[in-house]
């Protein structure tokens, strides 16, 4: 009997010691509810960023067309002396300017970078390019958009030009002007009368028109060395118009 009370004498002793510590007290967790922050609503109209834009670019007219305007994305083209280059870039928003970065596709060596920027509501952006190899200096500029003027009764002017002479001649070949800016001269070469060689050649440039002057800007070519012709619009003897150059004179083709 003896020996039993001996046994249960130390558990006694250690579930009392076990119930006289304190238990640990649980810390309370506080929960916050956070809001999801609601990113502004950008109402701006970016499609009103679309059209034309003209340019004085190193001495020659520059024409930057943008097809597509959203508010991460731009496409659209340039033409400059008859070259054509596609240009596919991003947009962003730096306060109440907008940034529009436009590479060349790259594979051309005039290839480069342009960067317009439109500030608050201004539709004309100041812009700068630079080329792709480094080799050719930057170029800073300002464009105008073009708007068709509100007066319909202005006579001949650079929104309608192409209705008036879309396609002209003279005695040495076709002229096509398209209304982005892009002139086509079609003509065939003298005939080699040994070999029969008549092959239809092309020859692309830049139209402008201020007042009444146009001014072709060709790319380099042998047939017009200068690469520069100036036309004045003017009515013939059956006041048709007609556009009148130094040398040459070109007229509607009629169909």
């Amino acid at each position: 009997m003896c020996i039993k009370y001996l046994f249960f004498v130390p558990v006694l002793l250690l579930i009392g010691a076990c119930a006289s510590e304190p238990l640990p007290v649980k810390e309370t967790v506080k929960i916050e509810y956070v809001e999801n922050e609601i990113p502004p609503v950008d109402d701006f109209n970016y499609d009103t960023l679309k059209g034309m834009y003209i340019g004085d670019f190193g001495g020659s007219e520059i024409r930057i067309i943008l097809n597509y305007v959203s508010g991460k994305n731009v496409i659209g083209y340039n033409i400059h002396k008859g070259l054509q280059r596609n240009i596919n870039g991003k947009l962003r928003r730096n306060g109440d300017s907008i940034v529009m970065s436009l590479p060349e596709p790259g594979d051309h060596k005039f290839d480069g970078v342009f960067e317009l920027t439109f500030l608050g509501l201004d539709k004309n952006p100041r812009a700068n390019w630079v080329s792709n190899s480094g080799k050719i200096p930057a170029k800073n500029f300002n464009l105008k958009k073009l708007e068709a003027p509100k007066d319909k009764k202005e006579g001949i002017n650079i929104s309608n030009f192409t209705e008036y002479f879309g396609y002209v001649y003279d005695t040495l070949g076709n002229y096509t002007f398209e209304p982005d800016g892009l002139c086509i001269y079609e003509y065939y070469p003298k005939t080699d009368e040994k070999n029969r060689v008549e092959q239809l050649k092309e020859i692309k440039g830049n139209w402008s028109l201020v007042d009444q002057t146009v001014t072709i800007d060709w790319q380099k070519n042998t047939l017009f060395p200068p690469e520069k012709m100036v036309f004045q619009i003017m009515k013939d003897e059956y006041e048709e118009y007609m556009l009148k150059g130094k040398d040459r004179s070109l007229f509607y083709y009629y169909y």
